[in-house]
C-alpha cells in the first residue's frame, strides 16, 4: 500500500522462494479479506474477496500456485465467530426484526423494566474483549446485538443452520481454490448459552471481558463435528483452533 504501511500478496510472491529456502513448508496468513479494518481485518465484510490493500483473487491464486510449486502450503485465517457490520448479512439483519436474516446474529430485547439504551439495560452483563458492554444498542429496532469483540464485529448466530451452511459453502469455496487449511479464529466461541447467563467474574469486578463465560457453549463440539463432516473430511487439510479459555477436557 501507499507509504509502505502494509505488505501485499504480490510482495509475498516475491519472497516465497526465500521463505522456502529457510525450510518453511507452510505459511499462515492473517485475514486478507475485504474489511473496513476496525480490527486489523478480523472484521470481514466479504469472505470471498481480497481487500484492495493486499491485492485481488487473481494474485492470490498466483501466490497459491507459486507456493505449491516450491512445496509450501497455504493456511488461511478462518474468522467465523463474527463478521463486520458492513457484511451484507448483517446489513440485511439490521434492517429490522422482520428481516429474513435477523436470526443470523444475536438480537435481544433490553432487560425488563430498564430504559433501552441506558447503562444496565443490556440483555446481560457480558463485557466485550475491547472493553465495555458486549451488547450494542440499535435505536431503530429497540434491540441489542451481541459483539464479544469490537462493536463493529457482531457475533454470528451459529444455532441458525442457515448460518452454518453459508460458512461451510465459503470454506469449500476456498479449499477448492487450493487453500491447504485453516487457522480457526476463536473457534470455541461459536456456540453460546442462549440464556446469556450473568458473568460472575464481571459481577465480582475481577474481569474485563466475558470470554470465559461465553466460550465452549453447549453445541460447540456438535458444530465442529458437522464442520468436519461437511467440509474438512473432504480435503487433505491442516487445521488449528484458537480456543481461549479451553480446558484440557474440552480440547
Amino acid at each position: 500500500a501507499a507509504g509502505g504501511a502494509y505488505g501485499d500478496l504480490r510482495g509475498v510472491i516475491e519472497k516465497v522462494p526465500y521463505i522456502a529456502s529457510l525450510g518453511v513448508d507452510m505459511v499462515w496468513f492473517n485475514p486478507f479479506f475485504a474489511s473496513p479494518q476496525n480490527d486489523n481485518g478480523y472484521d470481514i465484510s466479504d469472505y470471498r474477496d481480497i481487500d484492495p490493500l493486499f491485492g485481488d483473487l487473481e494474485t492470490f491464486d498466483a501466490l497459491v500456485a507459486r507456493a505449491h510449486e516450491l512445496g509450501m502450503r497455504i493456511v488461511m485465517d478462518l474468522v467465523v465467530n463474527h463478521t463486520s457490520v458492513e457484511h451484507p448479512w448483517f446489513v440485511e439483519s439490521a434492517t429490522g426484526p422482520d428481516s429474513a436474516r435477523r436470526d443470523w446474529y444475536y438480537w435481544r430485547d433490553p432487560r425488563p423494566g430498564a430504559v433501552p439504551g441506558t447503562p444496565g439495560a443490556e440483555p446481560s452483563n457480558w463485557e466485550s474483549f475491547f472493553g465495555g458492554s458486549a451488547w450494542e444498542y440499535d435505536p431503530a429496532s429497540g434491540q441489542y446485538y451481541l459483539h464479544l469483540f469490537h462493536k463493529k464485529q457482531p457475533d454470528l448466530n451459529w444455532d441458525n443452520p442457515d448460518v452454518r451452511a453459508a460458512v461451510y459453502r465459503m470454506m469449500n469455496w476456498w479449499l477448492d481454490r487450493g487453500v491447504d487449511g485453516f487457522r480457526m479464529d476463536v473457534i470455541n466461541l461459536i456456540s453460546k448459552d442462549l440464556s446469556f447467563p450473568e458473568d460472575p467474574a464481571v459481577l465480582a469486578g475481577g474481569l474485563d471481558n466475558s470470554l470465559a463465560v461465553a466460550a465452549n457453549g453447549p453445541r460447540v463440539h456438535e458444530f465442529l463435528r458437522e464442520m468436519n463432516r461437511e467440509v474438512l473430511s473432504k480435503y487433505p487439510v491442516m487445521t488449528v483452533g484458537e480456543t481461549p479459555c479451553v480446558s484440557v477436557e474440552d480440547a
